[in-house]
């Protein structure tokens, strides 16, 4: 069941960012509370709160209480270099945004699970969050343990022009499980990510998190993803998202899996290097499961790798399962490029299903087999 349409009117309050300027290396004035101050902030919602960084280590004490005093609708406007000994929790219902990339910076400085989470996910909520946006701001991990960059358990999120760098685990997490393990009850849909860059991330890089059917129905719009140990883009669920625009590089395992594909688009993305340094196994440029019932789009993407290393086998896009029923897709448009050797271009396999599949348009060269069929795989209309 999908959320009420009037708690989108939460966002309103928050879409609009106002930065005051810093003078003289001091932090905002307030009462009862330095380094923050809510004020009137014309146009921007009830209240605009600024907290100014000083690369501290009461940075972190500063900036959380800052949020927990804040009221619902404001927005959190952060400065500086924020050197942070603890994870921040983000309360639902309100924008946080920085002052640009190299403006503002999370730096993590001890062991952590996360640097940003949102409070949904710290306190184990039955349900998703009110939404909540997250912009212009680079959160820069240490590489140590498996610290995620941005845990987001609430619908409806915004989260834009994001650095996140050198995450244990990984750079941003949308999910349905909160810290405890447990799933939400509810839907958790129509989050945005856009034009973020998100790099150098022991496991994922994007991870959709959710072992039910929860998060579904978001959008992963002109991303730059680079240097993942693991998979670029995790999709446990895939369904309704629509995946356009993202630059993926540099991958060491699979650069976009998308699981229970279900009216999902994945189109023009641009796909280099996938499968990196791997010695055995298989490894997919965009590696899909289907669902039944209703149809998906791969289309218009390139998917290229300039090495291929013995001993490992490497698909450029492949369908590897229907999980139950008939599924249909549609794979047109799509430019594969491999070394000139080994690899497989297009793979469609059913499984003990039936997938339906219309796949035309494709200009595939340099492997060694361009096309892959298994098990009741049948041509649509225009294949």
């Amino acid at each position: 069941m999908r959320l009420g349409p009037a708690r989108a009117a939460l966002v309103a309050a928050a879409l609009s960012v106002a930065v005051a300027a810093c003078s003289g290396g001091g932090q905002a004035g307030q009462a009862g509370q330095a380094g923050s101050s809510p004020v009137a902030s014309p146009g921007s919602g009830p209240f605009w709160v600024q907290v100014t960084c000083h690369d501290r280590s009461s940075d972190a004490g500063r900036l959380q209480r800052a949020i927990s005093d804040s009221s619902r609708g404001a927005t959190i406007a952060i400065g500086g270099s924020c050197l942070l000994t603890k994870g921040i929790t983000l309360l639902s219902g309100r924008s946080y945004t920085g002052s640009g990339t190299t403006g503002t910076v999370l730096r993590q400085a001890a062991g952590m699970d996360y640097v940003l989470a949102s409070d949904t996910y710290v306190d184990n909520a039955s349900t998703t969050g009110d939404p909540l946006s997250v912009r212009d701001l680079t959160v820069a991990c240490n590489g140590s343990g498996q610290t995620d960059g941005i845990i987001i358990v609430n619908w409806l999120a915004d989260v834009e022009h994001v650095n996140v760098t050198g995450c244990g685990g990984s750079g941003i997490v949308d999910s349905s499980v909160t810290a405890n393990g447990r799933s939400i009850t509810n839907t958790s849909v129509n989050s945005r990510f856009e034009n973020n860059f998100i790099s150098g991330s022991g496991r994922y890089g994007f991870y959709v998190r959710d072992n039910g059917t929860s998060v579904t129905d978001g959008y992963l719009v002109n991303n730059q993803i680079a240097s993942t140990s693991g998979d670029a883009i995790h999709l446990e669920n895939a369904a309704g998202w629509t995946i356009t625009g993202n630059h993926l590089y540099d991958v060491g395992q699979d650069a976009l899996y998308a699981n229970r594909l279900y009216g999902t688009t994945i189109a023009d993305n641009y796909i280099e290097d996938f499968g990196r340094n791997q010695r055995s196994g298989t490894w997919y440029g965009i590696e899909g499961t289907a669902q039944g019932g209703t149809g998906s789009v791969i289309a218009d993407n390139k998917v290229f790798n300039r090495g291929e290393n013995s001993g490992s086998r490497y698909v450029y896009i492949g369908v590897t399962q229907v999980n139950s029923g008939v599924s249909y897709l549609a794979v047109t448009g799509n430019v594969i490029l491999g070394p000139g050797h080994g690899g497989v271009g297009l793979l469609f396999s059913s499984g003990s299903n039936h997938l339906v599949v219309t796949s035309n348009g494709n200009m595939i060269a340099g492997v060694g087999t361009s096309t892959r069929r298994s098990g009741t795989v049948s041509a649509g209309a225009g294949g």
